[in-house]
């Protein structure tokens, strides 16, 4: 599977020489080994640091995966370097850049589902943002560490930890600038669906319309990370997690994709709503939106398990002749016919 070949390729299980980057050096250097101090780099500056930090946020708003695969390790360990060296005065400041670069590798490991690494990276995160001071890099680095407390079953930990994040992030800022209140927002939203998740369908759409309203309230920008556009996507991911699929659908409706200004988020809406057209026994349906995300975001398509795991339920005896193109789509994405 495509999906396992990149995580190996990120984190030097393979070499193969499609996913790392040619430089020997950068080849070597992997997230495990950083970590556990085994490769280390040159400190740069924090205004080089800061340039390199917004292209890793660029690859992931954009599924570029695999080529931020390739920049993480030595992203990591330049971040690392720059806090272990770093004067008293700049000591905050670069502990605020080294939770961002491990906040962005933690999201790109939950995304391939290795959720292994994502522990390490997440609570690396969340250990430099407290030193940081920063309101915002704390409350990022803690709705990371809660998405990975949940998806590896611990969603009532999870849930109590977002809640709280929200609840400090109020305290601590009292939410008069967009970006904390869109932080706040977003914080909302992940503690939805983590209700969802639970089974706890009333909190969830409690926690999504608290959310909406927030965010209506503050009158959030478009470039900030989260917008009533985004929460209307949430409602899609919230109905399908709740299995009200027709819902799913419905809420899907509602939402042109092509208002999403983000690829990332743009993903997340394909991946909703061709699971909730599954759900709903439509898989022509389900399998031209598999197709629209394939177009829109291809890595998405072909790195994550959600898609691998519905081409294999597609391929079905029952579907394989009512879908014309599946086999071939399969192999485009690697999976197994």
């Amino acid at each position: 599977m495509r999906r396992r070949d990149l995580i190996a390729g990120t984190l030097g299980l393979t070499a193969s020489a499609a996913l790392l980057p040619t430089d020997a050096a950068a080849m070597a250097s992997t997230v495990e080994d950083v970590i556990f101090g085994r490769v280390t780099a040159d400190p740069i500056s924090g205004q080089r640091l800061g340039a390199q930090l917004a292209a890793a946020r660029a690859d992931f708003r954009a599924c570029r995966y695999s080529q931020l695969a390739r920049r993480l390790p030595r992203l990591l360990a330049q971040a690392t370097a720059a806090r272990d060296q770093a004067s008293i005065d700049d000591l905050e400041q670069a502990a605020g850049r080294l939770a961002q670069a491990y906040s962005v590798a933690t999201q790109l490991l939950i995304k391939l589902h290795d959720d292994g690494m994502a522990w390490s990276t997440s609570d690396r995160a969340v250990q430099a943002a407290r030193a940081s001071g920063d309101p915002l890099a704390i409350a990022e680095a803690t709705r990371l560490a809660a998405t990975v407390l949940r998806r590896t079953h611990h969603r009532d930990g999870a849930q109590r930890l977002i809640l709280r994040a929200a609840q400090q992030l109020d305290a601590d800022t009292g939410l008069t600038a967009p970006q904390h209140t869109a932080m706040y927002g977003q914080l909302l939203a992940v503690a939805s669906y983590t209700a969802a998740m639970r089974d706890d369908r009333d909190t969830a759409w409690a926690l999504l319309t608290e959310a909406n309203d927030a965010v209506r309230r503050a009158d959030i920008p478009d470039n900030e990370r989260i917008t009533p556009l985004d929460l209307a996507v949430y409602k899609i991911s919230i109905a399908r997690v709740l299995g009200d699929y027709g819902s799913a659908v419905d809420y899907a409706k509602q939402v042109d994709p092509a208002r999403i200004a983000a690829p990332e988020r743009r993903a997340r809406y394909w991946e909703d709503t061709t699971l909730a057209l599954h759900g709903r026994g439509r898989p022509e349906a389900a399998f031209q939106a598999l197709l629209a995300a394939e177009r829109d975001t291809p890595q998405e398509v072909r790195y994550r398990p959600w898609a691998q795991n519905l081409t294999h339920d597609l391929l079905s005896a029952g579907n394989r002749n009512a879908l014309p193109g599946i086999r071939e789509f399969a192999t485009r994405i690697g999976v197994e016919t």
